[in-house]
Formats: C-alpha cells, sequence, structure tokens
C-alpha cells in the first residue's frame, strides 16, 4: 500500500536526449519539468479559480449586506487564513507519518467543496467566518501536501521552476476567476450568493485532476522497510539555519494584511460591480511574475531573487500611497500580487531543498504556520489602522516591514555559491 512508504528524493525518468539547439530554446524549461508538475498544475488552477470568484466578492460582501467595517473584514479574513496555516502543520505531519499524499488532498478537496456550496446560506459575519473556516481547513490540507508532492517529483536543480510554474498556472485559474465572478454579477445583478454558488464548479474539475496525478515509483509494501520520519537524524536537518529562512519570511510576512481590504480601497475609483476588477491585477502579476522569477532563481540564485520580491512589495505600496488613481490602485495590485506569489515559491524551494525529504512536508507546514500567524497579525493591525486612520496608513505600515525585512536578508538569508550560467554539452 502506498500509504506506508516512505517519501524520498525520486528522480524522474530521464528524457531521451535532444539536440543543443532545442535545448537552449525557452520552451525546452517546460518539456523538461515531469508530467506530474502540468497535472498538479492544473489542479492547483482550476482551485485558484474558485478561490478568487470568492474573495473578490466576499469583502463587498460583508460591508455592503452583512454591514461588517472594515477591521471586521480584516479580523474574519485573519483568523480564517490562520486556521488554514495551522492546518498545514498537522497536514505535514500526518503525510510524512503515512507517506500519504493524494488521499489528503482528495479530503481537503471535500471540505472545499462543502465549503463553496454552502457559503451563498450565510446571513452574519459569524456564518461566514464559520463557512470560511471550513474551506480554509480544506485548503490546508491541500496547499502542504501539493508543494511537497512537487518536491517528491521534481529535482533539485530545477525546484524553483517547478514551484514557480505550478503557482502561475495556479494564478491563471485566479485570474480567469475573477471575471467569471464579475460576468455573473453583472448578469444577475449583484447577486454575490450565486457567485459563491457558482464557484463550486471548478472545486469539481480540480478533484477530476487530482484523480489523474501519478505519485513518484516506489517500492511494493512487501519489500518496503518501514522507517519512521520523527527521529533525531532527520530532524537535524531543521538547523539553525533553517529557523532563520523561517524568521525572515515571518519579518516579511507582517506587512501582507489581508488581500479582501484591496477592493475596499479600490471602490473609491470603481463602481460596485467593478470593484473586483483591482484582484484581476493581482493574478496577473502572480501569472507574469511567479515562473520567470523561479527560473532566475535556479540559474542566478534565490538570494538576490527574494531581495527583488521584497523591493517590489515597497514599490506596491507606493504606488497604493502616492497615486491616488484607479491606476496606482491596478499597479500597486500587480506588484503585490506577483511579489508575493514569487517569494512564496522561493522561500518553499529554499525550505525544500534544506529539510530532509522524510520530514519535507512537515517543514513546509512550519513554514505555512510562521507566515499564517503573520498573516493573521498583519490583518489585525492593517484592519484597525484602516478603520481609525485611513487606507494609505494601513499600507504605510505594510511599507515599514517590507523595509525592515529587506534590510534583515543580510543577516537571515543563509549564504549561497555564485550562480553561473552554464552552456548545454554539445
Amino acid at each position: 500500500m502506498a500509504g506506508a512508504q516512505r517519501h524520498r528524493e525520486t528522480k524522474p525518468t530521464p528524457s531521451p536526449p535532444s539536440c543543443p539547439s532545442r535545448r537552449k530554446g525557452f520552451f525546452f524549461t517546460f518539456s523538461s519539468l515531469p508530467r506530474g508538475i502540468f497535472t498538479l498544475s492544473f489542479f492547483g488552477m482550476f482551485l485558484g479559480m474558485s478561490t478568487t470568484m470568492v474573495y473578490c466578492q466576499i469583502g463587498m460582501f460583508l460591508k455592503t449586506e452583512l454591514h461588517a467595517t472594515e477591521a471586521t473584514v480584516a479580523l474574519v479574513d485573519g483568523v480564517i487564513e490562520y486556521v488554514s496555516f495551522i492546518c498545514r502543520v498537522l497536514a505535514g505531519v500526518i503525510s510524512d507519518y503515512l507517506a500519504e499524499r493524494k488521499l489528503i488532498l482528495l479530503l481537503g478537496c471535500c471540505a472545499t467543496l462543502f465549503a463553496r456550496s454552502t457559503l451563498s446560506t450565510a446571513f452574519s459575519a459569524f456564518t461566514v467566518s464559520i463557512i470560511q473556516s471550513v474551506e480554509r481547513l480544506g485548503n490546508g490540507f491541500q496547499a502542504t501536501v501539493r508543494d511537497a508532492l512537487i518536491a517528491d517529483i521534481s529535482l533539485s536543480k530545477s525546484r524553483g521552476q517547478a514551484y514557480g510554474f505550478s503557482r502561475s498556472l495556479k494564478t491563471v485559474g485566479s485570474f480567469l476567476g475573477i471575471p467569471i465572478a464579475i460576468l455573473i454579477m453583472y448578469l444577475s445583478n449583484n447577486n454575490y450568493r450565486l457567485v459563491f454558488l457558482c464557484s463550486a464548479i471548478p472545486v469539481i474539475f480540480s478533484i477530476i485532476c487530482l484523480a489523474k496525478v501519478k505519485l513518484p515509483a516506489r517500492e511494493r509494501k512487501e519489500n518496503k522497510v518501514i522507517d519512521n520520519p520523527f527521529q533525531k537524524k532527520y530532524f537535524a536537518s531543521l538547523d539553525r539555519v533553517f529557523w532563520k529562512i523561517l524568521l525572515l519570511d515571518f519579518l516579511f510576512e507582517l506587512g501582507h494584511f489581508s488581500e479582501t481590504l484591496l477592493p475596499i480601497y479600490a471602490s473609491q475609483y470603481l463602481s460596485r460591480t467593478t470593484t473586483g476588477s483591482e484582484s484581476m491585477f493581482v493574478s496577473l502579476g502572480q501569472v507574469l511574475l511567479s515562473f520567470p522569477v523561479g527560473l532566475y532563481a535556479d540559474r542566478f540564485g534565490k538570494n538576490l531573487l527574494i531581495k527583488l520580491c521584497m523591493g517590489a512589495m515597497i514599490l506596491a505600496n507606493l504606488s497604493f500611497i502616492y497615486i491616488p488613481s484607479i491606476a496606482g490602485v491596478y499597479l500597486g495590485a500587480f506588484l503585490w500580487g506577483g511579489q508575493m506569489t514569487a517569494i512564496q515559491g522561493l522561500f518553499l524551494a529554499l525550505i525544500s531543498e534544506k529539510a530532509d525529504p522524510h520530514i519535507r512536508a512537515t517543514a513546509i507546514g512550519l513554514y505555512y504556520c510562521v507566515i499564517g500567524t503573520a498573516f493573521f497579525l498583519a490583518s489585525v493591525i492593517a484592519g484597525r489602522i484602516w478603520t481609525d486612520f485611513g487606507g494609505s496608513y494601513a499600507f504605510t505600515y505594510s511599507l515599514a516591514a517590507s523595509c525592515f525585512a529587506l534590510c534583515m536578508t543580510g543577516v537571515l538569508l543563509p549564504k549561497e555559491k555564485k550562480h553561473r550560467r552554464r552552456r548545454s554539452a554539445p
């Protein structure tokens, strides 16, 4: 039984040699990725589509129909995201202990499908928080295990590309989900509940994709020696360097407050029907930046790209603060979304390389727990600032947190070998 087997670095079946001219082409980077990466990426794409159909509208739904304040909106999203990130630790531990990935992903999808199907019945902010907590519970069980499975079936030298491509395709779904939600809003005369109900459909497609995911080749149960992953020799990989990486990410994520506030900020310049269009630019940034950042990180080093992503976050906040127009909102949203997904892929690649394969999902779960705690604190702080002083002051807080994290990269980022671009052998 696959559930009783240990996960290790598995090398994809080598592809037949190709001519040098093809290996130098840009599209070779796609063809060199294992097939399982593509299937998992489409799985994430449909889930991303469902998520943004809800998230681009739920902030305004809470404010206009349930009469919640900005502080309440941020608090609700902060709490449910915190639930999601805490569950990711549990999912990682269970996945490593049982050596099971696919079943846990399926359970997470079922929880998401249930929540999507019932959100349209919510009539209070408390009910929304309960239903969304169930959805985030499902999301938490998906995210850690999916990222661990990506690491299982990809090579170390191309792991940045694998994570970048997976997150890019996931955000293609996120990007597509927003105009679908806006179209439903337009045709239904701003019926938020119909949007929430329709968001269950992409989850069904994600389950179909999951069924087609082929796990890495493993030994048969009768020939397998079961090894407890939670041993001191494996936990030794979670050393001082590992915790410094997590600390740096925690400091940076303190500037990432709830994105449900961004459509509220955009409502100053857009109609009620089209406020969700701001989220399209968040997703567009994720689509266009995630894979190139991962690709160049594998070639030139992850440290440099992490610093550039932090710089993009600083520019995003400056755009929100100093360009008070819809153009400033769209530019800020583009940079906000692009750097967020890209830098998370870089940190995941660092952690996957640092942690022993036996406890890889646990390490990724710890990473998500750290950023979930930071996200909760950032949402509470920014939501309070927003309600008392206004949106520009919340972005100023985010700007200060991002600048401080950038300054700490020299202390907390591990040193890496110089990357040199290699020419393909003839």
